[in-house]
């Protein structure tokens, strides 16, 4: 699974994903400053799952319709517990992933389909 982590998830959790072996691209180093529209169409491009924290990617995910996004909302923003909830995610609801929007807490796991226009 193919990933683009937004700038709102950090470098820290793009470093251990990629040693942990994930095919994952950050903004912070291919499109620093780039807008919700430019990093979506980065994701439609590359056919890549966006994973970030920021709440307007449920309806812009809507209007443009990624491969999927993980909107992350965590209690606890550290590193560790951000790529412990990606990792899982990834591991037990690969299935559930493309064609979805995801929100998820460290309690629960939302999916929502992405409609087809």
């Amino acid at each position: 699974m193919r990933l683009l982590l937004d700038e709102s998830i950090g470098i820290k959790v793009y470093q251990q994903l990629k040693q942990t072996g994930f095919d994952v691209v950050s903004a912070i180093h291919s499109m620093r400053g780039a807008s919700d529209e430019e990093i979506i169409r980065k994701a439609i491009d590359e056919k890549r799952v966006i994973i970030t924290n920021d709440k307007d990617f449920g309806w812009l995910a809507s209007l443009h319709k990624p491969p999927a996004v993980i909107l992350l909302r965590l209690k606890d923003e550290r590193t560790e517990n951000k790529v412990k909830i990606i990792t899982y995610i990834i591991e037990k609801h690969r299935e559930n992933i493309l064609g979805n929007i995801l929100v998820a807490s460290e309690k629960k796991i939302r999916i929502r389909r992405l409609e087809k226009s």
